[in-house]
């Protein structure tokens, strides 16, 4: 981490690790809770802990800042990553209610929920989000100096060959703790000096 602000496990979230086993990417109620669970703990010895935490404890603002407090750390190893959307919905205007955020993210996750890291046409590295209708056209994930979220290092894949050479979809990961990454989906074109104002945010960690 960049500074020494981290949240740490306590004892609520370590047993709330057990409520995550067998649960449905970002949820199967249809009912999504209006405000997190409020217990927001990264347990860098549980990536279970870590996900429900960030799947139902942290509110959206806390997500960023773990997001920005996170290091660019170590570049996601080749193999299939579990995909969690995370409650953030962020436009122009800032960040969205909670309960928005949870429910679009809910809805949204349907459509696929892994991401692969491997290797590219060139041999350069490589990630694919897997959809319910099978893998994208991918793209290259380059150490990025300055990211659109705050101008610091990120490891970063642009998805332009899902959308034609348009630049609609740019991820960028952390290293949040040694199994889990934190990761920010950010929609349109941009630059460091004049990043997108839209976007999302996730988790992914090793199946």
């Amino acid at each position: 981490m960049k500074n020494s602000t981290r949240i740490r496990t306590t004892a609520a979230a370590t047993a709330a690790t057990a409520l995550l086993a067998g649960t449905a990417l970002a949820g199967s109620a249809d009912a999504q809770p209006a405000t997190p669970g409020g217990n927001c703990a990264v347990d860098e010895r549980s990536a279970q802990t870590t996900i429900h935490s960030l799947m139902d404890e942290c509110s959206s603002s806390q997500i960023v800042e773990l997001f920005k407090a996170a290091d660019a750390g170590q570049r996601p190893p080749a193999g299939k990553y579990r995909l969690y959307l995370l409650p953030v919905q962020q436009s122009a205007t800032g960040l969205k209610d909670y309960a928005s955020a949870k429910n679009f993210v809910t809805m949204q996750s349907k459509l696929g929920d892994a991401l692969h890291f491997t290797t590219g046409p060139q041999g350069q590295p490589w990630v694919h989000k897997e959809y319910i209708t099978g893998l994208d056209a991918g793209a290259p994930v380059h150490y990025a100096p300055r990211s659109f979220a705050d101008r610091e290092p990120v490891w970063t894949a642009d998805f332009v060959r899902d959308f034609a050479g348009i630049s609609v979809s740019t991820h960028e990961y952390r290293q949040l703790t040694p199994t889990v990454w934190i990761g920010r989906d950010f929609l349109g074109p941009g630059t460091a000096t004049a990043p997108p104002k839209s976007g999302g945010a996730m988790a992914f960690t090793a199946y």
